[in-house]
């Protein structure tokens, strides 16, 4: 079967996309790590289809055969998949955000809260790309489910990310969050977890607050996350909305999910992003009415979607 490729580099949000979607399609592929030298910091409008920004030495070689299609994210992967597209015009080329330079891209895949232009390249998706899907959740399910097996039910995942350009949450914020997240699960268990954006500050407000059957996970780069396992097995989940992608992959739990947003925290697209999965009851904020006796109305499968239409769109890359 053809193999295809992914770019990625150390940005592990615009990882976690490529590799969503090629998972998704359940193909062989080669994921080309880049590293870069100083070329990098120009612009990809600037630097064009190129790969002059890219550290050789310390990169995985782009050279043919090229594959039938290439899947990238990241401004700095850009110019290294336009440059391939130049170089194998037969390559289908798909890239995972809104890019500055539209052009040898066969396949554009933006948020609706990138509000872009309407064509017939570009696809819309509800919330950005990443790597949790239902399958991921089920191999997560059966791994965890022991760790957690003596807290009583029903089990409250509370997902805290951290500040944004815009702002930080402040003390009071942060004890709301976890304590209405603790009434939610009432006599059940809070699952919570860090992660790398949780500043100290919430940590040490988090841990005397847990007075109930809780497990706390603080991230850690070098240990298990049970982060997947607290998605899959929750009853409900509750994450703050400074993260897309923590609002995104809670919703493809299939449980209800609750979005503290500050507004002194949350951007503009953070917001509408909350908004549209309100609407679509996906998602109900975390407010004092919240509840968790209530069913969200499907999960939310973006990166099934953009398979599919990858799928349909290329079927001689699948040959």
């Amino acid at each position: 079967m053809t193999m295809i490729w992914g770019l990625v580099d150390d940005r592990t949000g615009h990882t976690g996309q490529v590799l969503g979607v090629i998972h998704k399609l359940g193909v062989p592929y080669a994921l080309k790590r880049l590293e870069y030298n100083r070329l990098a910091s120009l612009p990809s409008a600037v630097l064009g289809a190129t790969t002059m920004h890219v550290d050789i030495a310390h990169s995985a070689p782009i050279a043919p055969p090229y594959p039938p299609l290439v899947i990238a994210a990241g401004r700095r992967t850009l110019p290294v998949l336009r440059a391939i597209k130049r170089r194998s015009p037969l390559t289908k080329t798909i890239y995972l955000m809104w890019p500055e330079v539209r052009s040898d891209l066969d396949l554009i895949v933006v948020p609706d809260h990138d509000h872009p232009p309407t064509a017939p390249n570009i696809i819309n998706t509800v919330a950005p790309l990443h790597a949790v899907t239902q399958d991921t959740l089920t191999a997560a399910r059966a791994a965890w489910e022991p760790t957690f097996a003596h807290l009583p039910r029903p089990y409250v995942t509370l997902c805290l990310g951290g500040a944004t350009k815009q702002g930080n949450y402040s003390a009071a914020e942060w004890r709301e969050v976890i304590q209405r997240a603790q009434h939610l699960a009432g006599h059940g268990s809070l699952l919570v977890t860090t992660s790398r954006r949780t500043p100290q500050e919430a940590l040490d407000l988090c841990a005397p607050l847990l007075q109930g059957p809780h497990y706390l996970y603080r991230w850690d780069r070098d240990k298990d996350n049970p982060y997947l396992g607290m998605l899959a097995l929750a009853d409900a989940i509750v994450v703050t909305g400074d993260s897309l992608s923590m609002c995104a992959e809670a919703c493809v739990a299939g449980a209800p999910v609750f979005i503290y947003a500050s507004e002194k925290v949350a951007p503009p697209k953070h917001r509408a992003l909350h908004d549209t999965l309100y609407k679509r009851g996906m998602a109900h904020p975390l407010n004092g009415m919240a509840h968790i006796d209530w069913k969200p109305d499907g999960a939310l499968d973006d990166v099934g979607k953009v398979a599919a239409e990858i799928r349909s769109r290329f079927p001689e890359a699948f040959a």
